[in-house]
């Protein structure tokens, strides 16, 4: 495996499961360094579900077991924000089954 060297905001990474498996993708919202540790951290945001956010050391981060960085290309899109209230499949359905 190899091992990434830094880490930067906007950077895309997959978690490794329990089972040596690739599962959540999470994007690198900010990056700080602790004034109490003085280790750095980065606040990482899923790509699917914006609402799960979670803070983790750049080590562990970097570190192959943990996580896997993911080329630009092949990155899960987020939900879409091109879309307004009642645009797209699912939300005419609700809309329409509320009128």
């Amino acid at each position: 495996m190899k091992r990434i060297n830094k880490v930067q905001v906007g950077q895309k990474f997959r978690a490794i499961g329990v089972t040596g498996k690739p599962t959540y993708a999470y994007e690198v919202q900010a990056m700080f360094r602790s004034s109490i540790d003085q280790h750095e951290y980065a606040r990482l945001v899923e790509i699917v579900d914006r609402t799960r956010t979670k803070t983790i050391a750049v080590a562990t981060l970097m570190d192959p077991r943990d996580y896997v960085p993911l080329p630009v290309e092949t990155a899960p899109k987020g939900p879409s924000t091109g879309l307004g209230l009642g645009e797209g499949e699912i939300g005419r359905a609700v809309l329409n089954s509320v009128r």
